[in-house]
């Protein structure tokens, strides 16, 4: 069957298939039998939906299966790209940074769920069109994802990972003329959180390309972000860690004049009396999300941080003031209070990555007792409560 799409057999039941890619895919040839669906898309009578994706992959026609569901007032239509060789030599020929080996896989794919009571100004309830590519980095594998260009200008491929292991080299095929040295990384400036790290993690992974249409085709990398995380940095003690330190990396036209640009943040661990140091990273009793500022002498001269407390398992202030200051902590404080919110400010000291002071304020709520300020040692804490 010629020139058929989605919406000439169900937009009646679904009229948001209207506002959907689904309406805009063309096929040449599509078979359902029972759930099972196969079909060819034809490239060019797919117009902008298709056309900036068959040039990246110099394909005029993507076959595909997958499944097409219609039950209870819901049609479900989830088909991917079935030619891997194509879509991979595609990819990898399009974005020459990425290419040879480092392409092992690419693909497009298709997510819709419809429902009846879907409008067609809201649209489906999930219509997502996106190019997948699964990229070697050492000796592990990522996938980056992106909605499927449907024009000239920019386009993002981005992904999030955990237990990605890597070293700094090897990112390098990023990183153009920055990758000699690995000097896209902030080693110096990072000084004791750098000191004997030879292993860390990849958090996530952006390319931006900027597409032409006219007067040919053409794709040019416009930059290149990584997440780089470094894992288990003493922050005080043996109660408080930065678990990630995550290094943000943006390099710019990586494969001119690259030129880098950094950031840090990630989260803060503060460990439960009773199971600190490394072997109590697993289980924390309170995580911050924190932002790090680099050391600017003489304005700044160390590390600053500062942050916002996740207390998903409502921990009360006795037990947070406790994993601060020692199991033996009695400040007079009811067991019933719970900590709101934290937030704090502090620094770093440049030399040795610990900090030197750190002042807060704990809002809480959940019972009442007596509420003081006090120092002990190098920490300040001032509390303060909402009935």
């Amino acid at each position: 069957m010629a020139a058929w799409k989605f919406t000439d057999d169900y937009l009646k039941t679904y009229p948001a298939l209207a506002s959907s890619i689904l309406d805009a895919l063309v096929f040449s040839d599509h078979a359902l039998n029972g759930n099972a669906f196969t079909g060819t898309l034809d490239v060019n009578a797919s117009g902008a939906a298709l056309g900036t994706l068959g040039l990246i992959v110099n394909m005029t026609e993507i076959h595909v299966a997958g499944t097409v569901t219609n039950a209870d007032n819901t049609l479900t239509v989830s088909f991917q790209s079935t030619d891997a060789d194509a879509f991979r030599t595609g990819v990898a020929n399009a974005i020459p940074i990425i290419g040879g080996e480092i392409t092992k896989a690419a693909s497009m794919g298709i997510d819709n769920i419809t429902k009846t009571t879907d409008t067609a100004d809201d649209g489906p309830t999930k219509d997502q069109f996106d190019l997948n590519v699964e990229l070697a980095v050492g000796s592990s594998t990522v996938t980056i994802v992106s909605q499927v260009p449907m024009n000239g200008g920019l386009f993002s491929l981005e992904g999030t990972f955990e237990n990605v292991g890597i070293g700094l080299d090897d990112l390098n095929f990023l990183m153009g003329s920055l990758a000699s040295g690995n000097a896209w990384f902030p080693t110096e400036q990072l000084g004791p959180y750098m000191k004997g790290q030879t292993s860390f993690g990849l958090l996530s992974m952006g390319i931006t390309a900027f597409v032409r249409l006219e007067p040919s085709f053409s794709l040019a990398i416009s930059s290149i972000s990584v997440s780089v995380g470094i894992s288990k940095l003493p922050l005080m003690g043996q109660s408080l860690y930065l678990d990630p330190l995550a290094v943000w990396v943006t390099v710019v036209d990586p494969m001119g004049k690259a030129a880098a640009s950094w950031g840090l943040q990630g989260s803060v661990k503060l460990l439960n009396y009773a199971n600190q140091g490394v072997s109590g990273l697993t289980n924390p009793d309170f995580v911050f999300d924190f932002a790090m500022t680099f050391p600017n002498p003489p304005t700044y001269p160390n590390f600053l941080l500062n942050g916002t407390l996740e207390n998903p398992a409502s921990k009360s202030v006795n037990v947070m003031l406790q994993d601060l200051l020692g199991s033996s902590t009695d400040v007079g404080l009811s067991t019933d209070l719970t900590v709101n919110s934290f937030e704090f400010d502090t620094s770093a000291d440049v030399t040795t990555g610990t900090i030197s002071e750190f002042s807060t304020s704990i809002a809480m709520s959940g019972g009442f007792g007596l509420l003081k300020d006090f120092d002990l040692e190098e920490v300040a804490i001032s509390v303060s409560y909402s009935s």
